[in-house]
């Protein structure tokens, strides 16, 4: 064979196969138009008797940054930028804050035109029906008394509410600020006036926020001043008894004076010890020349150059310069020559008692140059011990003053933020103003062409999701292709379905068939014949068609192939469905007498209109079929039969109903299995093919019958 095995076969992922759903529609567009028409209807005939409404639409322009007069920083900010807020602003005026603020206002609860009371004793029936639906559509589980006893909402004002909420429409403008708010009522004039107080109340609710805002800033201010007062008083406290403590009176000034003092010590010491290294250098080259003469001394430059010592050497100079002179014109012995050598001696005498005090004055003033310098050196790191004590002592006067200037500050900021909010705590500011009150409400309904326009829209819709959900839930097979998704046989093709022809229990043959039906439905049989001759051998002639369930159009199939067939060889149709006679092959004897030996095949043999075809009626219906179905009369017949025709089809009774064509699959060569589109599900498919695998036979192929 040609078949394709399972093994072979693979089976596609289920996917959404949207021809399907438009088949479903073409099939039903009847119903779907019918549907429609009637939901119009409807909508025509109510429309008239509706009470008439109006509508009224004022306009708000919201800016989330208007323009202030003055700065009211303590106020909440709101950033326009953002996609939210304006979708935010939206959901509130449809909000119930807003909606509860209106219905006080207008005491909405107490007019009846809103609250559509009923005016007489005969609607008030239907107005108990309404507050029962209403009341049955709340949640059982007891949350809306939780919610009215929280909230202390009466049922009438609930109700108020859920008026209000069905009633109001807003609408924003594309590309503004604007959004218009509209309310829908039979009152022209209560239409105008809630769209008009729903504006309100949305900018009434900022101003509300503000100023609640800026009485609680104030509240919080006040509080809070009071604390930084005490703060400041104990700051400025603890900075007194600090000084006190520590016997400062401006550590500024004291800073200053140490820095002098320490800058003129320093000063003094390096002046000091200028002196004490010159003098003791002195002294170290006095030592270093003790045993020198004087004269020896006297040529040292650091003693010639001492002032006295260079004023009484310029005397010894000019006396030495007299002496000489007078030796040239007097004697050693003359009065003048021994006058200026006795005044030359005495100066130098006076010279040498100089040298001498000057020796020992260097001394002294080397001490005294050592002694003064120690005594700064000890007087500065005094100083600086004292510096370092004023460091400690100011770090600490530095932080509590700087908690005193921090606390002074605070409270002067605070302070002017108070005298703000004060001053603007009579402003009134909101992010909303109207640019267009509501100032007459125009006729809104009923609006009959809308009307029916939406209830054709819904029909429609309605009509086409049942279509949709049956499709969705339908387990019926549509065509050979579908079949192909779900099983691993093969198909040999589609039947195409005769509308016209499907309630009448008669063959479907060329004589029953109109001229415009022929040659789609014979095109699909000729489909069939093809791919069989080309799935089988020669060897292969005992053909069996079968079905899952009865009236799939097994009969036909089988009477139409077999017909099909005759054109090119020789053929014969037996029909074995031993319970009925059925109405395909009806006559007096068949294939049951046959298997009983009450006829022979030559008796029962029936011409067709084919010269090629061979009829074999089930005969009179016998009360154990599959006894004489396995018996091996029914064998020899089917191999005297495989002798004389090129094929043999077999026409069997429903898989699911009886076990007979499972006995005749075991003698028959194909087995074929008919499947009507649309009516036999998948699981009856795979119930049939459970049961032939249970018995060891393989289904060969499938035909789907009745293809739309």
């Amino acid at each position: 064979m040609l078949f394709k095995s399972p093994e072979e076969l693979v089976v596609k992922d289920e996917t959404i196969n949207f021809s399907k759903y438009f088949n479903r529609i073409k099939s039903n567009w009847m119903w779907i138009v019918l549907i429609t028409v009637i939901f119009a209807t409807l909508a025509f005939l109510k429309s008239p008797i509706s009470t008439n409404t109006y509508s009224a639409t004022s306009t708000l322009m919201i800016d989330a940054t208007p323009p202030k007069p003055i700065s009211l920083q303590n106020l909440p900010n709101y950033d326009p930028t953002q996609k939210e807020f304006y979708a935010t602003q939206y959901a509130l005026l449809r909000s119930n804050v807003i909606a509860a603020k209106v219905i006080e206002n207008l005491d909405l609860t107490n007019n009846p035109d809103f609250m559509g009371e009923p005016k007489s004793t005969h609607s008030s029936l239907k107005a108990r029906i309404k507050q029962w639906l209403i009341d049955f559509k709340q949640p059982s589980d007891g949350s809306v008394a939780v919610a009215q006893s929280l909230t202390h909402t009466t049922p009438s004002e609930l109700k108020a509410l859920q008026i209000f909420a069905k009633s109001l429409l807003i609408t924003p403008i594309d590309k503004t600020q604007l959004v218009m708010i509209t309310y829908t009522s039979k009152d022209p004039s209560l239409a105008a006036n809630i769209a008009n107080a729903v504006g309100q109340a949305y900018i009434n609710y900022y101003v509300d926020i503000n100023s609640e805002t800026n009485k609680k800033a104030s509240e919080w201010l006040t509080s809070r001043l009071t604390e930084l007062k005490q703060q400041l008083n104990d700051s400025e406290k603890k900075l007194t008894d600090y000084l006190a403590k520590e016997q400062l009176v401006n550590t500024i000034a004291v800073d200053e004076l140490a820095n002098s003092e320490l800058i003129n010590l320093t000063n003094r010491l390096a002046a000091i010890t200028d002196k004490r290294v010159q003098t003791e250098a002195l002294y170290t080259t006095l030592r270093g020349s003790r045993h020198l003469s004087y004269n020896q001394i006297d040529a040292i430059s650091e003693i010639s150059n001492h002032p006295q010592i260079r004023d009484i050497t310029n005397a010894e100079t000019d006396a030495e310069n007299v002496v000489a002179e007078l030796s040239k014109r007097y004697g050693p012995k003359h009065e003048k020559m021994l006058e200026a050598e006795s005044q030359l001696a005495a100066i130098r005498a006076r010279k040498d008692r100089m040298l001498k005090r000057l020796v020992e004055g260097v001394k002294k003033e080397l001490e005294s140059n050592q002694r003064q310098e120690r005594e700064i050196e000890a007087e500065i790191k005094k100083k600086k011990e004292e510096f370092q004590s004023l460091a400690v002592k100011k770090v600490h006067y530095q932080a509590l003053q700087q908690d005193v200037d921090t606390n002074k500050q605070l409270l002067k900021t605070f302070l002017e933020r108070q005298k703000a909010t004060i001053a603007t705590e009579d402003y009134k500011d909101s992010i909303a103003h109207f640019t267009d009150y509501a100032l007459k409400a125009y006729p809104s309904g009923p609006n009959i062409k809308k009307n029916v326009l939406i209830a054709s829209i819904v029909g429609l819709m309605l009509s086409l999701c049942a279509l949709f959900a049956i499709q969705f839930f339908d387990t019926t097979v549509e065509s050979s292709e579908e079949f192909e998704r779900y099983f691993p046989l093969f198909s040999l093709g589609n039947i195409p379905f005769i509308k016209r022809l499907a309630k009448k229990k008669i063959p479907i043959d060329e004589d029953t068939l109109s001229a415009k039906e022929k040659p789609m439905f014979f095109e699909g049989i000729r489909n069939v014949r093809t791919a069989l001759n080309l799935a089988i051998t020669d060897d292969q002639r005992t053909v069996m068609i079968t079905s899952s369930l009865a009236k799939e159009g097994k009969t036909t199939l089988a009477t139409n192939l077999a017909s099909s067939l005759a054109q090119s060889e020789k053929v014969a149709l037996v029909q074995v469905d031993l319970h009925n006679q059925g109405t395909a092959l009806s006559a007096p004897q068949g294939l049951s007498e046959i298997l009983t030996g009450k006829a022979m095949l030559s008796d029962v043999m029936a011409k067709s209109n084919q010269n090629n075809l061979v009829m074999i009626p089930a005969g009179e219906p016998v009360a154990d079929p599959q006894e004489l179905l396995s018996s091996p009369r029914f064998t020899a017949l089917l191999n005297e039969l495989k002798q004389q025709f090129g094929k043999v089809i077999i026409d069997t009774p429903a898989s699911l109903i009886t076990s007979d064509a499972f006995i005749v699959a075991k003698a028959a060569d194909v087995i074929l299995l008919t499947v009507a589109a649309n009516k036999t599900k998948r699981n009856d498919v795979e119930q049939t093919l459970h049961k032939f695998n249970a018995y060891e036979l393989n289904v060969d192929g499938v035909v789907v019958n009745k293809v739309l």
